[in-house]
């Protein structure tokens, strides 16, 4: 889970943006939860915030990303370094896609089990492809290797992709800017994102 960013685009801190009282950073983690043994959040900008929004849930572990204004790529690196031996996969989802259904974290595996759990599988809706991406256990090498200005697409191309169908367009859904929080929450009563 990619929580490190500072909000630039959005005038506020998205991670602790609430929907229906829900915090964005925890909508997503709960999304995953259900399917995975582990969830691993990064945290870079205002990471003991990240942190506080987090606490209590089983299963979440906060890790800090010092390189996080490098680009995103770099949390997913350090994401990666975290993910438990003996794992198949690991899923990437961004924190500012948060209205994934949690249904969808299982079509996802169902169809990496179907592909021999060697290729990644990204979502698709309406022909266009989402978040969140199940990557297989190969792609860690890849990702550690690569440069901080590598992109995830890059590592998926490498990796090879299966596209994945599926109803849910919360899997487009990518919140960045004043007016995509605003079409959530018409009157979010949260402070401005702190440099």
């Amino acid at each position: 889970m990619l929580a490190a960013g500072r909000s630039r685009r959005a005038g506020l801190f998205k991670p602790a943006f609430r929907v229906g009282g829900v915090p964005l950073v925890l909508r997503a983690v709960d999304c995953l939860l259900p399917w995975c043994s582990r969830v691993v959040v990064v945290a870079g900008h205002r990471r003991a915030d990240v942190a506080e929004l987090v606490a209590g849930r089983a299963g979440v572990e906060v890790v800090v990303n010092e390189d996080h204004d490098r680009g995103m790529f770099t949390s997913v690196q350090i994401g990666a370094r975290a993910i438990a031996p003996g794992s198949e996969g690991f899923f990437v989802l961004p924190a500012d896609c948060p209205l994934v259904g949690t249904a969808v974290a299982g079509e996802l595996i169902d169809a990496f089990v179907r592909h021999g759990g060697r290729r990644a599988v990204v979502p698709e809706h309406g022909g266009r492809g989402g978040h969140p991406v199940l990557l297989p256990i190969s792609a860690r090498a890849r990702v550690l290797a690569a440069p901080a200005t590598a992109t995830l697409r890059e590592i998926v191309a490498a990796v090879g992709a299966v596209r994945h169908a599926v109803a849910d367009a919360g899997v487009l859904m990518d919140l960045d800017t004043p007016a995509d929080l605003r079409a959530l929450d018409p009157e979010p009563a949260l402070r401005p994102s702190e440099e």
